[in-house]
């Protein structure tokens, strides 16, 4: 971010200069105009245009250096070329923020160049640029709605509420913005980033986070430079309060490098998006009707409150069976842990429920509920009262509203204890109905799978603020990058990650003489210079029984690869383990990141990957490998012993601090990595490092 002072007056200014504005209705440089004073901003206005005397009413300037005042903020919306010339007069009036309408910069070839003299110009005079390509931001408690957005010219009022919206499209938080209006929320601010010339989404949400009026902060994302500051930010949200959700764009597309290795097939931009905005504690989502329903949510509604209990989790009760079990079918999906009643629980449900009505969790009160008086309140009071509930959910089928009336108020009380979700079936709640049980913490739910949405968003907020901060610790010297076999072998070495035992058989040499120390079976493949496809290639042979079949081999992949003076790599086989990969890659949006999962030659298929942003702690790495179902097999499967899961992390750790300090080291994969039974440690069986020119 290329500014030196607050950003107060950019969201709270008491003056702003309009350069470009125009009295024609239906222009954008006239809507900038008209919103202004259609939502009663109540600072000075000053229009700049040197073809009239007056905009809406207001005397207009030839020039922003004729203003009477130095404006807090500038909008911008001339022909791109010129302005940076503009952005100079920002600077010597002293106006330190601008916000630049105008399209033209890094969507056009031909623009490029201004984008850059525009980022000179800011960067010259100090003056922060939200833009250029974007529709302004919108700040309600102060009125200062800068932007010419149809969403806000055709708002009649500007709701204030506790969600602040950040986006890398203009129309998408236009659009977001007015939706949230009709659904009766509102919003505190909304961010137009446009093409991040100087000013960009997470210095943005650098400073939401620190507002008082911010709860949740949600962030339409097309890609991040420099993304790793997410990790920093979202530390001081969860010290603040504050929630993050993201949306990002581009799931679809491959977002691969394009690599040598595996490393840069199974780290597709989105998968890495996903588990380091996990890694720093965000709520990662997967559609705009997901976003709006999470900012919801997260304005208002508390975090599961904490059992302590391996058996706590949400309760739930339902008039229908059959939404009951889709409200535990989406549990499970959803990972929502379910509750298991207490023994005092479970026998004051006995005495309430009906004979035949389901009393374990999910709860079916069937049919009585129409003739057992107080049915829902008396069994929603009794389950919310068990250590082990985290959360209640009431679920309607037929005549919710009729219930809801009824109850609602006792589940208002219930809501200063935990979160309470009242959920139906197709019902519509009137806004008024909607705002007031928000206010007392309920939401009302529209259906079984919104709600298991709503609590796994929750669950996992409350994981994220069980985040502890990586504790700062000393990377190691820089190094050079390993550039062959010996110098990768004794950077793993280094790392905790002890190679298999390995000779390199030269040409000429006798394998019963050079790898004489080696014990059978061994291994023999070409090394990865020579070879990146290995097995694909058929350049690997396994359980080479003599030192006679050795040479033979060797001599018939050297004559294969038409290279006779290439040496050959002869290992001990590794023994039984569990085949892990740990990979790094530098060029990312998040700088250099690590991947750990599934090894071996199952990797591209099954994907069992996570990512994590460098340096990883310990307990990172370890929440990393519990979300995968490499997860289950270290733990021991079908009788195998439990993997040296420590051995693992402790190595996976170091290697990172290492690749860290090799800045000409842009990728290094170790695959496979042989996880041993606890206490055996790991071996590293095959590694290629990909250092720069």
């Amino acid at each position: 971010m290329l500014h030196d002072h607050s950003l107060d007056r950019l969201f709270r200014p008491a003056s702003v200069a309009v350069i470009g504005a125009s009295p024609k209705p239906g222009n954008p440089r006239n809507s900038l105009m008209r919103v202004l004073i259609k939502h009663g901003f109540e600072g000075r206005i000053y229009p700049v245009t040197p073809t009239h005397g007056e905009v809406e009413g207001l005397t207009a300037y030839r020039s922003l250096a004729e203003v009477p005042e130095v404006p807090d903020v500038a909008l911008i919306i001339t022909p791109a070329a010129t302005v940076p010339a503009l952005i100079d007069e920002c600077g010597a009036k002293g106006t330190r923020n601008a916000i630049v309408f105008s399209a033209g910069f890094e969507e056009s070839s031909e623009g490029q160049a201004l984008a850059v003299q525009l980022a000179e110009a800011a960067r010259r005079h100090g003056v922060t640029v939200i833009g250029p390509n974007c529709q302004g931001l919108w700040s309600v408690r102060q009125r200062a709605m800068l932007t010419y957005s149809p969403a806000a010219l055709n708002l009649d009022h500007a709701r204030h509420a506790p969600i602040a919206i950040v986006s890398q499209s203009g129309a998408l938080a236009g659009a977001l913005c007015g939706s949230l209006h009709r659904s009766g929320l509102g919003c505190s601010y909304m961010v137009s980033v446009g093409n991040e010339s100087v000013f960009d989404a997470l210095d943005a949400l650098e400073w939401l986070v620190e507002q008082d009026d911010v709860r949740v902060v949600a962030l339409y994302l097309e890609g991040l430079q420099g993304g790793a500051r997410i990790l920093r930010i979202a530390e001081r949200a969860r010290q603040q309060g504050v929630r993050i959700v993201v949306l990002k764009a581009g799931r679809s597309e491959l977002g691969q490098q394009t690599t040598a290795s595996h490393t840069g097939k199974i780290a597709s931009a989105h998968a890495v998006y996903a588990d380091v905005l996990a890694q720093a504690g965000v709520v990662f989502l997967n559609n705009l009707a997901e976003l709006l329903w999470a900012v919801e949510v997260l304005a208002f509604m508390p975090l599961p409150r904490t059992s302590g209990d391996a058996q706590g989790g949400v309760s739930m009760l339902s008039s229908s069976g059959g939404a009951a079990a889709l409200l535990a079918d989406h549990s499970s999906e959803q990972g929502v842990p379910m509750a298991h009643f207490s023994p005092a629980t479970a026998e004051r449900l006995q005495a309430l429920l009906p004979q035949f009505a389901r009393k374990e969790n999910p709860i079916d009160l069937t049919g009585q509920i129409n003739s057992v008086k107080n049915l829902f309140r008396d069994t929603a009071t009794a389950v919310a009262g068990d250590p082990r509930t985290e959360a209640l959910v009431v679920q309607h089928a037929n005549s919710g509203r009729k219930y809801l009336q009824e109850d609602g108020e006792v589940y208002k009380q219930l809501a200063a204890e935990l979160p309470v979700i009242v959920s139906f079936v197709g019902d519509t709640l009137p806004g008024a109905t909607r705002e007031s049980f928000r206010a007392a913490g309920v939401l009302l739910s529209p259906e079984p799978a919104a709600t298991m949405s709503a609590l796994s968003m929750l669950y996992r907020l409350r994981a994220g603020q069980a985040l502890a901060p990586p504790a700062a610790h000393e990377l190691p010297a820089r190094r050079a990058a390993p550039r062959d076999w010996p110098s990768m072998m004794a950077f793993c070495e280094d790392a905790g990650a002890t190679p298999a035992p390995w000779r390199i058989l030269a040409p000429g040499e006798r394998a019963a003489q050079a790898c004489a120390d080696l014990r059978c079976p061994l291994v023999v493949k070409v090394l990865p210079d020579d070879a990146e496809h290995k097995s694909e290639l058929g350049l690997v042979k396994l359980r080479v029984g003599s030192p006679q079949e050795v040479d033979t081999i060797a001599a018939d992949f050297r004559a294969r690869m038409g290279k006779p003076g290439a040496g050959i790599l002869v290992q001990e086989m590794a023994g039984e383990g569990v085949e892990v990969v740990v990979s790094f890659l530098r060029q990312t949006d998040f700088g250099p990141i690590m991947s750990i999962g599934s090894g071996g030659v199952a990797i591209e298929l099954y994907r069992d990957i996570a990512h994590l942003a460098l340096p990883a702690s310990p307990q990172q790495v370890h929440s990393a490998i519990a979300r995968l179902k490499l997860a289950t097999l270290l733990k021991g499967f079908r009788g195998r012993p439990a993997a040296d899961v420590e051995a693992l992390v402790r190595a996976a750790v170091r290697l990172g601090d290492l690749f860290l300090a090799c800045p000409d080291l842009n990728e290094l994969e170790l695959n496979p990595v042989f996880v041993h039974a606890q206490g055996g440690g790991l071996h590293v069986v095959d590694a290629l490092a990909v250092a720069a020119a």
